[in-house]
């Protein structure tokens, strides 16, 4: 019997981290696929405004918020070593999912989607939300360069939400000059992505050598040409008009020959 039902889609980054802790610890959950803009019913019951993740307990708890969720999936296990062992791990836990949920995945949003046609594009918005999210990752290598793992010296929630976003750098940025000046976050990420508890949900990235998406307008989809339209033909000419109409006469030829000659 499902534990409860998740409204998501896939290899939503939000996500992840939640369907990842489930299996985990053996928790079934009933996953839904929600659609864009058009929320079910039983969806908006999870979440008002129809965002997702959305969670609805097989006992009737509801909950929000990718974060809350996440705690609560993993927390069915008391046993769970994912929260961290002190109150100071698990409030450093808490740090990093709400960095990299508003610090990271945001800008990842602001920097992905113009360039791919799912947001007007400007130009220096989205150089704009890169250096955001470049400059957040700054402050991820420099902690890395001297932790193994965001907190404590094993595998958190912590890690396996923050790959799951960083994923999305991976997959379109992260280039080979970008790993060789940050070999801290990529360090990290192999070993994280490496785990089954990562692997077995998240969907698997190849390594770029450039990246993938640059800082240039998506191209607009062709328009077939319209045909040009046939020209009207000339209207058929009626039969009064079709034979042509004798030519006048001068108008001194309409007057009656002279008795006397005009040129005396």
């Amino acid at each position: 019997m499902a534990f409860g039902t998740l409204f998501t889609r896939e290899n939503n980054a939000r996500s992840t981290a939640i369907r990842a802790v489930a299996k985990a610890n053996d928790i079934e959950l009933n996953i839904v696929e929600a659609e864009a803009g058009n929320p079910t019913i039983e969806h908006l019951k999870a979440n008002g405004l129809g965002k997702i993740p959305a969670f609805v307990g097989e006992d009737g708890f509801v909950l929000s918020e990718c974060i809350a969720i996440a705690i609560y999936i993993t927390s069915q296990n008391e046993k769970t070593t994912l929260l961290g062992k002190t109150k100071q791990d698990y409030a450093s836990i808490l740090k990093w999912l709400s960095f990299f949920n508003s610090e990271v995945l945001v800008r990842f949003g602001e920097w992905i989607g113009p360039l791919k046609g799912a947001a007007p594009y400007n130009k220096k918005s989205v150089d704009d939300a890169s250096k955001a999210a470049l400059k957040a990752f700054g402050v991820v290598e420099e902690h890395l360069t001297r932790n193994t793992f965001l907190v404590g010296e094993r595998i958190t929630l912590a890690d396996i939400f923050a790959a799951s976003v960083a994923l999305i750098g991976f997959q379109f940025f992260f280039d080979k000059k970008y790993r060789e000046e940050n070999p801290a976050i990529t360090r990290w990420f192999e070993t994280v992505s490496s785990q089954p508890i990562f692997s077995e949900v998240a969907q698997k990235v190849d390594f770029l050598d450039t990246p993938a998406l640059t800082n240039t307008p998506p191209k607009k989809p062709e328009q077939p040409k319209k045909e040009a339209a046939p020209k009207a033909a000339a209207p058929a000419p009626d039969a009064e008009e079709a034979t042509a109409a004798p030519k006048p006469k001068h108008t001194l030829e309409a007057l009656d020959k002279p008795s006397v000659p005009l040129d005396e």
